[in-house]
C-alpha cells in the first residue's frame, strides 16, 4: 500500500523540485551566429525533464506536481496556443471568472472544450520562456491565428516572469496577448522584416510600429526589472524612450553589435531620471545633451558603454552627469581617438573617475575598436589619477604602444598540433590561438587522429577564440574544419567575434549547428500535451 505521503501534493512537489534544473543564464543570446548557444548547447537538464514527463504519466497524484514543474521552463508557447488555437468557437466567450479558477477545477468542467482546458492548465505554471525558435512570432509558427483573443494575459500566464521574445519589424504583436504585470525580465529580440518593393515606405512604418509596440509593453509589463533588446540595425534607439516610464527598471541593455550611428541621446535623458537603475549597457551617441537635473542615475552600480561612433571624450560628459556614488564598474569598449589627443582624453577621463568616484569603483576597462588599426600611443602614458583611486581590484588598459606594434604572425598554429592538445593538457579550460591553418593536408590528418580508436577529446576546455577573428588564418573548408573542432572539443560554447572573416563566421555556425544536432539527439524529453 503505498505511503500516504504520496498522495500529498506539497510532499511530491517537493520531491520533484529536485528534478528542476537552475537556469541562471537563460537571456544569454548570440545575434553573431543567430541562434541561442549557452541554452541548446547545455546538456544539464535534459535528463530531468524527461524524469518529470515520465512521473507524470505514472498516476494521476504525480500528474499535476509534474507536470508544474516540466512546464514551468519552456523553449517557446507554441504548444499552449496551438492547442487553444484548435479549439472551436464558443458558444459564449469565458469570463473572467472562469479563466481564473485553479487549473484541477479547469479540468472538471464540462462545457469547456478539453484542449483549452489542458492549456489553460498548462499555461498556468508557464515562468521562463526561451524563445529557441529562429521564426519571428508566434502567429508565423502555422501560418494561423494570433493568440486568443478572448483570454487576457494575466490569465492566460499568471505566473510568466521571464521571457525572450523574437520580434518582427512590422509584423504581428502577439506578445502583447502574453506579457501581463506579473513579467520581471524581459529579451526582446528585433528581426529584419522581408524585403519589399518600397523600401522607404517600409523604412517609414518602422518608427511608429516600433514605438507603440514598446509603449504597449510597459503599460502591461509595468513591474519590469531587466529588459534587454537586441536589433540588426533596422531599429533605432531613439524609439525606446518609453523605456524611461518603467520605474522599476534595474538592468537595461541594448549594447549589440551595429554598423550605424547611435541615436541614444534622447534615450539617455529618459533613462537618467530611472530611480532603481543599477547596470547600464548602451552605445554613446556624438554629443550628448542633459537637463540641469541634479539626481541623475542616482543608483547606478556598473555601466557599460561602446564609443564606436562617438569621440572618447563624452565618457567623461556622461560621468559628470552621474549621481550614484555606488559605481562599481565602468567599460569603455570601441573607442577610437585621434593619436595626438588620446593621453589629454584618457587624462580627463581619469580624473572624473577619481573625483567622483574614487571610493566606489572596483573596476575599469578601457579597450580600442577592432577594426582597423588602433590608434598608437608614442608617448609616456599620463594616467595618474587612477592613483589615487585606491579601491581599484580590475584595471585593465588595451592601449597599443608604439614600441608593441603587432607584428606578422609568420607561423600560424597548424590544426594538426590543435589535435595534440587533448592528450597533452587534458585540464584546459580556456585556448586563445592568434591564428590557425587549415589546410586541406592537415584536415585530412587531424580527421584520421580523431578518428583512432585511442582519442579522447578535450571535454574541459569550454572557450575558443581566434585572436585574429581569422583574418590571418588559413581555412581551406570551415564546415570540415568545424567537424574537426566539434570532433576535438565537445563542450565549447562557440561565439563569434565583431567583424570576423566569412570563413570562421561559417565554420562557427556550422560548430552551433552541430552542437544543437548533438543535444536533439541526445535529449529526449516531451513536454505532456
Amino acid at each position: 500500500m503505498p505511503h500516504r505521503a504520496l498522495s500529498c501534493y506539497d510532499v511530491l512537489f517537493t520531491v520533484f523540485q529536485h528534478f528542476q534544473s537552475s537556469e541562471s543564464s537563460w537571456h544569454d543570446y548570440d545575434p553573431t551566429t543567430d541562434t541561442v548557444t549557452t541554452w541548446y548547447a547545455r546538456d544539464i537538464g535534459t535528463a530531468n525533464k524527461r524524469s518529470l514527463a515520465r512521473c507524470a504519466r505514472v498516476s494521476r497524484a504525480f500528474f499535476h506536481p509534474a507536470v508544474a514543474l516540466l512546464w514551468r521552463n519552456v523553449d517557446d508557447l507554441s504548444g499552449i496556443l496551438a492547442l487553444l488555437r484548435a479549439v472551436p468557437l464558443l458558444p459564449k466567450d469565458p469570463d473572467e471568472i472562469l479563466i481564473r479558477l485553479p487549473a484541477k477545477q479547469l479540468e472538471q468542467l464540462a462545457h469547456l472544450p478539453e484542449q483549452a482546458a489542458r492549456a489553460l492548465c498548462y499555461s498556468r505554471h508557464v515562468q521562463t520562456v526561451a524563445d529557441f525558435r529562429k521564426k519571428p512570432s508566434l502567429g508565423s509558427i502555422d501560418g494561423g491565428s494570433p493568440a486568443p483573443w478572448w483570454i487576457k494575459g494575466q490569465h492566460l500566464f499568471p505566473q510568466l516572469s521571464h521571457i525572450r521574445w523574437t520580434q518582427l519589424v512590422g509584423g504581428n504583436t502577439d506578445i502583447l496577448h502574453v506579457i501581463s504585470p506579473s513579467l520581471h525580465s524581459l529579451h526582446l529580440v528585433f528581426r529584419k522584416p522581408p524585403a519589399r518593393t518600397d523600401e522607404s515606405q517600409d523604412c517609414r512604418a518602422r518608427e511608429p510600429f516600433v514605438r507603440d509596440l514598446m509603449r504597449q509593453i510597459v503599460a502591461k509589463a509595468p513591474n519590469l526589472r531587466y529588459l534587454r533588446i537586441t536589433t540588426s540595425g533596422e531599429v533605432e534607439e531613439s524609439w525606446f524612450e518609453s523605456v524611461g516610464e518603467l520605474r522599476r527598471l534595474e538592468t537595461f541593455d541594448v549594447l549589440e553589435p551595429t554598423a550605424r550611428k547611435a541615436s541614444t541621446d534622447a534615450l539617455l535623458r529618459a533613462l537618467a531620471v530611472l530611480p532603481h537603475l543599477q547596470h547600464l549597457r548602451i552605445h554613446l551617441p556624438e554629443a550628448v545633451t542633459f537637463s540641469s537635473a541634479l539626481n541623475m542615475f542616482p543608483s547606478l552600480r556598473t555601466l557599460t558603454v561602446d564609443t564606436m561612433f562617438a569621440p572618447l571624450d563624452v565618457v567623461p560628459l556622461v560621468l559628470s552627469s552621474v549621481s550614484s556614488s555606488t559605481l562599481e564598474e565602468l567599460i569603455v569598449v570601441n573607442y577610437d581617438c585621434p593619436t595626438d589627443i588620446i593621453n589629454k582624453t584618457l587624462h580627463t577621463l581619469t580624473d572624473t573617475i577619481r573625483s567622483k568616484f574614487s571610493r566606489s569603483l572596483r573596476k575599469f576597462s578601457i579597450s580600442p575598436s577592432d577594426v582597423g588599426l588602433p590608434p598608437l600611443l608614442n608617448q609616456p602614458l599620463t594616467i595618474e589619477p587612477l592613483f589615487d583611486v585606491h579601491g581599484l581590484e580590475d584595471i585593465d588598459l588595451s592601449i597599443p604602444l608604439e614600441a608593441a606594434r603587432p607584428r606578422r604572425i609568420r607561423r600560424a598554429p597548424a590544426l594538426t598540433d590543435l589535435a595534440l592538445v587533448p592528450r597533452r593538457c587534458p585540464a584546459l579550460t580556456e585556448l586563445v590561438l592568434p591564428a590557425l591553418a587549415a589546410s586541406a593536408q592537415m584536415l585530412d590528418t587531424a580527421e584520421q587522429l580523431a578518428a583512432h580508436a585511442d582519442f579522447a577529446p578535450l571535454r574541459a576546455l569550454r572557450t575558443f577564440a581566434l585572436a585574429d577573428h581569422g583574418h590571418g588564418s588559413r581555412i581551406a573548408d570551415p564546415r570540415r574544419l568545424a567537424r574537426c573542432l566539434d570532433a576535438l572539443f565537445p563542450a565549447v560554447d562557440w561565439r563569434c567575434p565583431r567583424w570576423p572573416t566569412e570563413a570562421w563566421v561559417e565554420t562557427v555556425e556550422e560548430l552551433v549547428q552541430l552542437r544543437v544536432a548533438r543535444w536533439r539527439r541526445t535529449s529526449g524529453a516531451s513536454c505532456v500535451l
